[in-house]
């Protein structure tokens, strides 16, 4: 690749990294729902692709982000090897508390139609609620 033409496609892909993340293509919508069972979280960035959007479970926080990844494949002279050159931007972040009544071990993802739709459903009842017995020592 002539040094001009790898200037100009360096270029043109800052450009428009740079478009995206001053408001030029996506911008994330993020919604929480209560239902009878279940608290669902939509998330939503026009233009990103699902392999964009991450779900996190640490600890008790629930992490949802999007990731605009760029890769540049530079070829040397004598084509043996190719240098790839990756950069990541967050475009959108959030941590939320999972709450007490939700079971963590449920939680669930999927991608539909351009949006994230992510499930945290309630505990059982018998879950929330249980007697602990007093051991007696002496």
């Amino acid at each position: 690749m002539k040094a001009i033409e790898n200037v100009f496609q360096g270029t043109g892909g800052q450009l428009d990294l740079l478009n995206t993340l001053h408001g030029g293509s996506s911008q994330a919508t993020f919604k929480v729902d209560k239902e009878d069972d279940k608290l669902v979280v939509r998330l939503k960035a026009p233009g990103v692709g699902p392999e964009a959007f991450n779900v996190l479970v640490e600890g008790n926080k629930l992490v949802l982000y999007t990731l605009l990844t760029m890769q540049n494949e530079a070829d040397d002279n004598d084509g043996e090897e190719q240098e790839v050159q990756r950069l990541a931007v967050p475009m959108f972040m959030r941590v939320l508390d999972i709450p007490a009544f939700v079971d963590s071990g449920q939680i669930d993802a999927v991608y539909e139609h351009g949006r994230v739709t992510v499930t945290l459903p309630f505990k059982d009842e018998e879950q929330l609620h249980r007697r602990i017995d007093i051991k007696n020592i002496f």
